[in-house]
């Protein structure tokens, strides 16, 4: 197979850049050059899977992140509730109060396991907002702007 001649053009920062690392390894620009545009030209490389692989992880953070502002907005909710309706004890009363709090939280328990077993979980309840699915991002990904 005979090879064919090219004569591209470069900035005089980047040849001599380019002219450095090949005498450092101790190869041809020729090889440099064509392996660079293989890796370039190739649809399969690893640095694309690599940048899919991140930006699903990247969605699956955004829903993480999402989730527990949720919880957190929740629970700030319900602490502020439960001290303007929660009235303070005399020591008389807190004993009974201690097993019946108890008591609830015991039913508390078992219906959050109840929910969970079944595969409900409270940020179900809100509005989601959809950041795309895995066939939205293979068409992003194989349109690559063009």
């Amino acid at each position: 197979m005979k090879r064919k001649n090219i004569h591209p053009y470069l900035s005089p920062e980047l040849f001599k850049s380019f002219k450095s690392y090949c005498s450092s390894r101790n190869v041809s620009q020729s090889s440099v050059v064509e392996a660079a545009l293989q890796e370039y030209l190739d649809d399969n490389s690893d640095i694309r899977l690599l940048l899919r692989r991140l930006d699903r992880q990247g969605r699956h953070l955004d829903r993480v992140e999402r989730d527990v502002t949720a919880l957190a907005e929740a629970f700030g909710v319900f602490v502020q509730l439960w001290f303007a309706h929660t009235p303070r004890l005399g020591d008389e009363d807190k004993k009974g109060a201690e097993k019946e709090a108890w008591n609830r939280y015991s039913q508390f328990v078992e219906y959050v396991a109840r929910q969970l077993g079944g595969g409900h979980r409270f940020i179900d309840d809100l509005v989601e907002d959809v950041l795309g699915d895995e066939e939205e991002l293979k068409k992003a990904v194989n349109d690559d702007g063009n």
